[in-house]
């Protein structure tokens, strides 16, 4: 063997081994409830009935499908005006509703990281960066995944790794 094709093999062992291993989070993996971003506000309502509360601002117009007092919502912020295509979704609590991947709420850091792989950052609840299995910081922490100016957020409750947090709120929006 030459030393051409020896470097060439080593370099397809290690491409093999990386694409094996390595995710990419697409545009086509930002879907909570067959919900896209972009979708007209009219689709949403088509699948999920009338929003049971809403409100309005200048920049968007939030609807609420589900609303139980501060612990269980879920909610689809669309533009104002034409289409009213949907800039963000966000579910908490004891929505089941689930991501194209398959992760809800009660779905483990595990999981999440199985189905997503490593996020882009995961941050304590001072902004600063840790890991999901940072024994020594056991509180809730946000783990993001971002891909083409979208991004897609999941809350994990406190836990020692990420075996033992739980999504406890989902949410992906267009980034300004």
């Amino acid at each position: 063997m030459t030393i051409k094709k020896a470097v060439m093999t080593v370099i397809t062992m290690l491409a093999i081994m990386a694409t094996g291993t390595c995710f990419a989070v697409s545009k086509e993996d930002f879907l909570i409830g067959n919900i896209r971003l972009g979708q007209p506000l009219a689709e949403v309502i088509a699948k999920y009935g009338q929003p049971v509360h809403q409100e309005q601002s200048n920049e968007y117009s939030r609807y609420y499908f589900v609303k139980e007092g501060n612990g269980t919502w879920f909610l689809v912020d669309a533009a104002p005006s034409g289409d009213k295509p949907v800039l963000s979704v966000a579910l908490n609590g004891d929505i089941t509703i689930a991501t194209k991947a398959g992760i809800k709420t009660g779905s483990t850091g595990s999981e999440l990281k199985k189905a997503y792989g490593e996020p882009d950052e995961c941050l304590d609840i001072n902004n600063n960066r840790i890991s999901m299995d940072d024994k020594n910081y056991q509180d809730p922490c946000i783990v993001g995944y971002e891909a083409d100016g979208w991004s897609l957020q999941f809350a994990l409750s406190g836990g020692k790794d990420a075996s033992e947090r739980k999504v406890i709120s989902i949410a992906m929006r267009v980034k300004s």
